[in-house]
């Protein structure tokens, strides 16, 4: 076999023209391709009419869904195209898709869904078209919801057809178009031809009406109509040939078709046919060969060599073939009726019917399996010199040549990444040696992806600090190539995982040295990192500076990913600097804005799940947080930050120990020192210490303190906090000091704690840390009132109160316990200001046990014993002569009893006094 694989090769190129992007057509034999897999196949005028097909049509007028299921040969897409023409006359419009084996890709298959939409109603798609790019993982909820939405402003009557569908297997596009057919307008109509029946929501459709079905018994010929296709063939049998030959076929399309092929060039054969026995299969095999070896030889070897290619053009036949009438000769097969089908109206495209391209290429393969392999080589050079990458790939696969396939995917490789197909470059990737797929960059980098996505992240790294010593220049100021900063950014996003803040700044720093000479996803992709990694550094002003440039670049790219992770970071932000409030208008612009691209249950919701979270967390906004919480931590991903990862659960704790489940509060700072110690994230780890020690000394116990200190002993905070000695912010400094004021506090010693506190003043920055200015102003309010100190206390008091009033942050005054609720309850006996006192108010209306609190006022000031019993004995289920036999009370005593209960509940019937009874906790 002639095959070179040196750097000459027509498919090995680095230039960024010499290999085009996956949906970019940038040639006209691309461009005729597309068109014909989004036009209906032209239906011949001798086309035979199906009646039961018509008349099930017919029939269901208001079908959403028609399904027409059938094995290869039956006539589905005829019957679909010759529908397709008949709604097209009608005044409908229809769009059309063939779909192809590489279409199982949820960002292939709607651009070109979107496009025969936008084909049949012009200006259709345009925003769902936006979602798709710079995406690392398609939103298909997302895109089908603005098509929806799209289809709603239109009112004219659309049928889509699918054609082909048993070629897709990806579960999310079948969700999609479950939605399609539940909530697209009047009007619209999806029909969908396949060999299986697809995973689609048949049963639901079926009992609402809106599903028919065409199967193989609509669509065999009956024994007349088999008749007349044969008469047309010229074609005359008598009655035991034609019953004999219409037993055998059973009215299958392409077995009469073949059965005519094979009488037409053997008059005596249809003796042959009484005699024939066996199943479809069996009879279409016989025939199939029986056909084929009746041409010339020379025409066989042709064919052969055709069967190779899915689709056939008249260059692409002379690339095969060595000749140059390849126009010709397609037109040649066409009209001897060889199975050869034009794909478009100007028949600059054909492919073979399915099972006569089966036929061809399981006889090649067996008798000429290294032919068969070049001629996937020839298909390949062919596809992609005309830019068509995905078909080119499919026949490298084919031709079993895995430099070729290698080198195809590596050149498209980052247009694939940015378009979402991480999977499809991953699946090359397991079908090329190791020791080749080392030399090609986009190959390594999906090996390192999916060993970070495992979460192995020492040997991610490894791996590419190999690769980046091989591929590039170390030096600072060394140009990039987009393959270099590829590898760069997934080293980035490793970092942050690991924690390495320094390696995430320097990476945005090399990048922004030349920013506006690589691709503008991977730039702004490290920008965000280099921000993020600022933001946790405790550096506002750098972090908005790399956002500034980030956001300049982003408006290059249509996509919504970024979008989503810029904003994120601006939130983050925003949290770290107080300005709650801030964070909160930021998200609602997020949710309005971007959110709604991206499907429901996709992973990249989980960040923004969690910075929601942490924003309501502050603000008490509880209902439903903790199961938000779960579902986003349950959704680890090597694309989300450890940061806020680690700050969502330690805010999960928080919820837990505030809704007095203490066991999973500690089970869960426990989660996050075990995650913080395997990455080695020591700031985080002393967060959940910190938390945890906290927890124990709100405990009623009488050896809390004890206990606490031990557990404070038990950390090396000198050896932790040596890790970030360098940084502005030590977070491990922070943490212990927190920790001692609040021991100190527990002990008593107030005014140790205030010079604890006057340090911990010094570690924070200026215009920065909002939050922890604020616990040290409460906390230094709760030592001075305890010294006896109560203007000082008072005061302090009150500016910690109009700095979380304005920001509506509630959380930091629960989470420092009891004391602190007394200390607002004595500030609200003497407080005036109506807007500070109305706040005081709503932070002891949440404060966790305020309901027990109230259960204890009722029985004080309500209740008597008797009422208690009577209400516990309802809530039993006794009737009141029951609860009167049980308590030696007349009926109308047990009424007036009960009367008075449901006054001192305020219910109006026993039902709400025995709910309202057990949530005061008043039946136990």
């Amino acid at each position: 076999m002639s095959r070179s694989h040196g750097d000459t090769s027509p498919y090995h190129n680095d230039n960024d023209e010499g290999i085009q992007a996956v949906d970019v057509v940038s040639d006209p034999a691309a461009g005729s391709l597309l068109r014909s897999k989004l036009t209906p196949p032209q239906v011949a005028a001798d086309y035979l009419p199906r009646p039961m097909v018509q008349a099930a049509l017919a029939a269901h007028p208001h079908a959403r869904l028609l399904l027409f299921l059938a094995p290869a040969g039956f006539g589905k897409t005829t019957a679909l195209a010759a529908m397709a023409e008949s709604r097209r006359a009608a005044g409908d419009a229809v769009a059309w898709v063939s779909l192809g084996p590489d279409d199982d890709d949820p960002s292939r298959f709607f651009h070109q869904l979107i496009q025969a939409l936008e084909r049949a109603i012009p200006g259709l798609g345009e925003d769902a078209r936006r979602y798709l790019q710079n995406t690392m993982r398609v939103p298909v909820a997302a895109v089908m919801e603005s098509l929806l939405a799209d289809l709603a402003q239109h009112d004219v009557p659309l049928l889509l057809v699918l054609d082909d569908l048993n070629l897709i297997q990806d579960a999310e596009l079948f969700s999609a178009l479950n939605r399609l057919v539940k909530l697209a307008p009047a009007g619209f109509t999806l029909a969908v031809g396949s060999r299986v029946q697809p995973p689609l929501n048949l049963a639901t459709w079926r009992a609402k009406g809106l599903l028919l079905e065409i199967g193989p018994e609509e669509l065999r010929l009956t024994e007349a109509e088999t008749r007349d296709y044969l008469d047309r063939c010229g074609l005359t049998l008598d009655e035991a040939s034609l019953a004999a030959l219409y037993g055998h076929t059973e009215g299958w399309l392409v077995g009469v078709h073949l059965a005519s092929l094979w009488l037409r060039h053997q008059p005596q054969a249809s003796r042959q046919m009484v005699e024939l026995i066996g199943n479809q299969a069996a009879v279409g095999d016989y025939l199939l060969r029986g056909v084929f070896e009746q041409l010339p030889l020379d025409l066989q070897e042709t064919l052969l060599n055709l069967g190779v290619a899915s689709q056939l053009s008249g260059d692409l036949a002379n690339a095969l073939t060595g000749r140059h009438d390849g126009q010709q000769l397609l037109e040649q097969l066409e009209a001897m009726q060889l199975f050869l089908m034009p794909l478009d109206r100007e028949r600059q495209w054909y492919r073979f019917h399915n099972l006569f391209a089966d036929f061809l290429r399981a006889r090649l393969k067996d008798r000429d399996p290294e032919r068969f392999q070049q001629l996937h080589f020839n298909a390949s050079l062919w596809f992609t010199n005309h830019h068509m990458q995905n078909l080119a790939i499919q026949h490298a696969c084919l031709a079993e040549d895995p430099e070729m396939l290698a080198a195809l995917v590596d050149g498209c490789g980052l247009e694939l990444v940015n378009r979402g197909q991480l999977g499809a470059i991953y699946r090359w990737r397991q079908k090329v040696p190791d020791a080749i797929a080392e030399r090609f960059p986009i190959l390594v980098l999906a090996d390192v992806w999916q060993r970070a996505s495992e979460l192995a992240l020492p040997e991610a790294n490894r791996i590419l600090d190999e690769l980046l010593t091989r591929w590039g220049d170390a030096r600072a100021n060394s140009p990039l190539n987009d393959n270099y900063l590829a590898a760069l950014t997934v080293k980035g996003v490793i970092a942050l995982q690991k924690d390495d803040l320094e390696l995430c700044v320097g990476l945005a720093r090399r990048v922004e040295g030349q920013l506006g000479q690589h691709s503008a996803f991977l730039e702004v992709a490290v920008l965000i990192i280099g921000a993020l990694a600022q933001v946790m550094l405790a550096q506002p002003e750098q972090a908005r500076r790399l956002l500034g440039l980030a956001q300049q670049r982003n408006h290059f790219l249509e996509g919504r990913f970024l979008d989503m992770q810029l904003a994120q970071v601006e939130i983050f932000l925003a949290l770290e600097q107080g300005e709650v409030k801030r964070a909160q208008l930021l998200f609602d612009q997020l949710r309005a804005q971007v959110i709604p691209w991206f499907d429901e249950r996709s992973r990249a919701l989980a960040l923004p799940a969690i910075t929601e979270s942490l924003i309501a967390y502050h603000q008490t906004r509880l209902d439903g947080l903790e199961e938000r919480l779960a579902w986003a931590l349950s959704r680890v991903d090597v694309i989300n930050p450890i940061d806020i990862y680690a700050r969502g659960m330690l805010c999960l704790a928080r919820i837990q120990r505030m809704r007095g489940n203490t066991k999973e509060a500690l089970a869960t700072l426990v989660g996050m020192q075990n995650l913080a110690a395997r990455n080695q994230s020591w700031r985080f780890y002393v967060q959940a210490v910190g938390d945890e020690i906290a927890l124990i000394l709100q405990e009623p116990a009488v050896d809390r303190v004890k206990r606490a200190e031990q557990r404070l002993k038990s950390v090396d905070w000198a050896k932790l906090g040596a890790n970030y000695s360098q940084r502005a912010f030590n977070p491990v400094l922070w943490m212990q000091g927190l920790v001692r004021v609040r021991l100190q506090q527990a002990r008593g010693h107030y005014s140790e704690a205030l010079h604890e506190i006057a340090q911990l003043r010094g570690l924070l920055q200026p215009n920065w840390h909002g939050l922890q200015q604020l616990r040290l102003d409460l906390l230094a309010a709760l030592s001075y009132q305890r010294l006896g100190y109560l203007e000082r206390a008072q005061s302090l008091l009150v500016q910690c109160l109009v700095g979380a009033e304005r920001e509506g942050v509630r959380s930091l005054f629960i989470e420092e316990g009891e004391a602190i609720r007394l200390l607002l309850q004595q500030l609200e006996a003497s407080e005036r200001q109506p807007a500070l006192l109305g706040f005081i108010r709503s932070l002891l209306a949440v404060w966790p046990g305020q309901a027990a609190r109230q259960s204890l006022e009722v029985l004080e000031e309500g209740l008597t014993d008797r009422e208690r019993e009577v209400i516990c004995l309802a809530a039993k289920g006794l009737s009141n002569e029951e609860i009167g036999q049980q308590l030696a009370l007349a009926l109308g005593t047990v009424k007036w009893h009960l009367h008075n209960i449901y006054e001192k509940l305020k219910v109006r019937n026993r039902t709400q006094a025995i709910r309202r009874a057990r949530e005061l906790s008043l039946l136990q």
